[in-house]
């Protein structure tokens, strides 16, 4: 599968990773740890946890587990196909809207 990021996950992803970069004894962290992620989601066909919303039921997502971000992502498996709809720090209290 090939995985695609959408403008949105590729801006916070820019963000996060900027901050990483500002604060972060080990700067490269988030910005190796999304390249990982995203070569074992296309080696694995999408593997997640499930995060249905009403609007996107098929919603999965998986947690990057340094730098405690979630990539929120669907699997098409028709077009064979992840889309990257957005990343999502898990301290946050709530999910991102999607």
């Amino acid at each position: 599968m090939k995985a695609y990021i959408s403008k949105r996950a590729a801006r916070a992803a820019d963000r996060i990773d900027e901050r990483w970069r500002e604060r972060a004894d080990h700067p490269s962290t988030f910005a190796l740890e999304f390249l990982e992620a995203i070569e074992e989601l296309e080696a694995s066909g999408g593997v997640g946890s499930p995060f249905p919303t009403s609007k996107r039921p098929a919603l999965k997502r998986v947690l990057l587990r340094k730098s405690r971000c979630h990539i929120y992502f669907e699997v098409d498996d028709v077009k064979l196909a992840i889309q990257i709809l957005h990343i999502w720090h898990g301290r946050r209290e709530r999910a991102p809207k999607l």
